[in-house]
Order: C-alpha cells, then structure tokens, then sequence
C-alpha cells in the first residue's frame, strides 16, 4: 500500500462541485417559496381585515338608516292617529 494519500480524481472533484451548487440552488429556491408563501399569506391577512372593517362599517350604516326609518314611520303613524278624546 502506498503511504500517500489518494487525490480524488477532477471527474469526481467537479461532479461534487456541481452537485453542491445544484443543492445550493434548490435551498435558495426553497427559501424563496417560501418567503413568497408568507407573502401571500400576509397579504390575505390583511385583505381579510380590510373586508371584515368595510363590512362592519356598512351594516353601521344600515343599522343607522333603519333606525332613522322605524322614526320616521313612528312620527307619521302618530301624525295619523286622531287625537282622543276629540276636542269637542
């Protein structure tokens, strides 16, 4: 046996070089996903809150408008109803 130590040959060499860059491509490619996928749920967090505040604001609204439509049909009514007992 020889006491030097064996040298990988340049084949081997450049095949695990590129397979450590391709490695190296997918993690990065990984992380981009999923950075993306955080995005994206940030994003329909936020639109979802935004819905959420727009609805809420418009059923104010409409509680609102109800309200000032029962009063106004309980002053009509009560415009409507003679007096009693009628002044004689």
């Amino acid at each position: 046996m020889s006491k030097h130590p064996r040298r990988e040959s340049p084949t081997k060499a450049a095949r695990a070089q590129t397979e450590a860059r391709t490695q190296a491509k997918a993690a990065r490619a990984q992380a981009e996903a999923e950075q993306a996928q955080a995005e994206q749920a940030e994003a329909k967090t936020k639109l979802a809150k935004e819905q959420d505040a727009a609805m809420a604001g418009a059923l104010q609204e409409d509680e609102a408008h109800r309200q000032a439509d029962l009063e106004e049909v309980a002053v009509k009514e009560a415009e409507a109803v003679p007096d009693w007992p009628p002044d004689s």
